[in-house]
């Protein structure tokens, strides 16, 4: 639908969002994410999506943090939450994963509750991206 952000194809990249693990230490490795129930982004009210990455440790590591990074993002200090851009050609749309700072692997899993905020009239449907780094904090 035109001036939709099609929630469909931003699942799939939020997916590989969670995937881009980059500063990952061997005794762990992240699985493949599954996301939460999905609507469509509606530009009036915020758009919510949580991931579930499963992360699995040998001999007895456990994770203490994580830590998120990617190009143009930031954890905001004064409140903890990770600020993001993804984008699609010349379009782009905001994310926050709120408490970034405080993010734990629980259970084996590491769960990212991703809002895409709402009034970002400008945005066109396509598949939106960021590559989001995730570093194991031991």
């Amino acid at each position: 639908m035109p001036g939709r952000a099609a929630a469909g194809h931003w699942v799939r990249s939020g997916a590989l969002i969670a995937c881009l693990c980059g500063a990952v230490q061997a005794s762990c490795v992240f699985g493949a994410p599954v996301a939460g129930s999905v609507g469509a982004y509606q530009y009036a009210q915020d758009w919510r999506v949580s991931l579930q990455v499963p992360v699995t440790c040998a001999s007895g590591e456990s994770v203490s943090g994580v830590e998120l990074s990617s190009a143009g993002g930031r954890v905001e200090v004064s409140t903890g939450r990770f600020l993001g851009v993804m984008r699609f050609g010349a379009s782009s749309l905001a994310y926050v994963i709120p408490n970034a700072a405080a993010l734990r692997v629980v259970g084996g899993t590491l769960t990212l509750p991703v809002t895409v905020p709402a009034g970002q009239w400008g945005a066109v449907t396509g598949e939106y991206t960021d590559d989001l780094t995730l570093t194991v904090i031991f």
